[in-house]
């Protein structure tokens, strides 16, 4: 199976993942759920859905995207190492031949940090940028932000 059915089957999966869960608010964020959170420095807001089966999903169509990026992976822990975190395989079909890997702190609260890695072969990585977020709410995702959308940061690289 190549890279691009790959990270087509998971976009499916968390398109799926998202569709079929519960809502849940900022207060409940390091309890699973979905929670979304806001990229400081850039003007995505990501909805972040958990599920207690140790996966979840990622959904961004923030910023005026002109079509929505979605993803899906696990969360664990590394024995002897903290904090957790989410790993999320992500697809954009601005940049179909791409995989994005993103790493989230979790559970999820404001101030925790985030990475992202870039693939164009599924096997070697990239490091791309990392930062800080913030917990907000369904409202911010639609709303006016300020800053760029990260997606088009990382294709300037």
């Amino acid at each position: 199976m190549n890279t691009r059915t790959i990270a087509i089957l998971a976009a499916l999966t968390a398109a799926t993942f998202i569709t079929g869960a519960g809502i849940a608010d900022a207060g409940n964020a390091s309890k699973g759920g979905t929670t979304y959170i806001s990229l400081d420095g850039f003007c995505d807001v990501v909805q972040i859905t958990v599920f207690p089966w140790h996966q979840a999903g990622e959904y961004d169509d923030s910023c005026g995207v002109v079509s929505p990026v979605v993803g899906s992976g696990m969360w664990g822990n590394v024995t002897g190492v903290s904090p957790k975190d989410l790993t999320i395989a992500e697809t954009n079909s601005a940049d179909p031949k791409a995989t994005y890997l993103w790493n989230i702190q979790y559970p999820l609260k404001t101030g925790n940090t985030y990475s992202i890695y870039q693939s164009y072969d599924g096997v070697n990585f990239s490091y791309y940028t990392s930062g800080t977020y913030s917990i907000t709410d369904k409202a911010a995702m639609h709303s006016h932000r300020a800053g760029p959308p990260i997606h088009r940061a990382l294709r300037r690289k």
